[in-house]
């Protein structure tokens, strides 16, 4: 019995431990919460207690672990684009110039797909235009953009995309990747098509690529 005793003072959680756990769980239920109520009233539509009960967190837990809704705001921003970047994250080793293309594509409309909210909240953005903006540009969004621009221009110069102007190509693909996901109801009451579904994602992912990809002579 003592040796059962001792084994299992050994293994079971200490208090501090279960603690931070909870810590952190409660601040990505709010991080999460906040991307979700920003995207869809902006940073002054939304409020801190509003963000908290979405969360299931109790308020008081806001602004003991964020401070302030403006660092609530940066934090969940930086938390929206560190979690792009993970899932976004694909082994392109090997492929092809066009074959990258596909694979990120494909990558990004599931994204897209799995996570509407980051769009909206790119438009709320837009919208607002100031310091926010600027903000999140200038930490996330430009180096986003120039990471895509030479593959758009190695793509054109092999004639695997149209020859027009880099940055219309990177905005209309990543328009025509988002929006289909960003209006799904519109989508489902225009067509019918449940932009949820596995196999309308992929669908979706064919016909941007489709829209886009100059066809191969091959």
């Amino acid at each position: 019995m003592g040796t059962m005793h001792n084994l299992d003072s050994g293994i079971r959680a200490k208090p501090g431990t279960i603690r931070k756990q909870n810590l952190e769980r409660s601040r990505e239920a709010l991080l999460v919460s906040a991307i979700d109520l920003f995207s869809e009233f902006g940073f002054d539509g939304t409020s801190m207690r509003t963000i908290a009960t979405r969360a299931g967190v109790n308020h008081g837990m806001i602004r003991h672990i964020f401070g302030s809704k403006e660092e609530l705001w940066h934090d969940a921003v930086a938390y929206l684009f560190s979690r792009a970047t993970s899932e976004l994250n694909i082994d392109t080793t090997g492929l092809t110039a066009r074959q990258r293309f596909e694979s990120i594509v494909r990558s990004y409309v599931r994204y897209c797909a799995r996570h509407p909210e980051h769009a909206r909240l790119m438009i709320q953005l837009s919208i607002d235009a100031g310091p926010k903006l600027d903000w999140a540009t200038t930490n996330f969004i430009r180096a986003r953009h120039l990471y895509s621009v030479p593959l758009i221009d190695e793509l054109k110069a092999s004639g695997d995309l149209p020859d027009v102007e880099t940055s219309s190509i990177f905005f209309s693909l990543v328009a025509a990747c988002q929006m289909i996901f960003v209006l799904a109801p519109e989508v489902r009451e225009t067509t019918g098509r449940n932009m949820s579904d596995p196999l309308e994602i992929e669908r979706h992912a064919d016909a941007v690529l489709g829209l886009f990809l100059v066809k191969s002579s091959d």
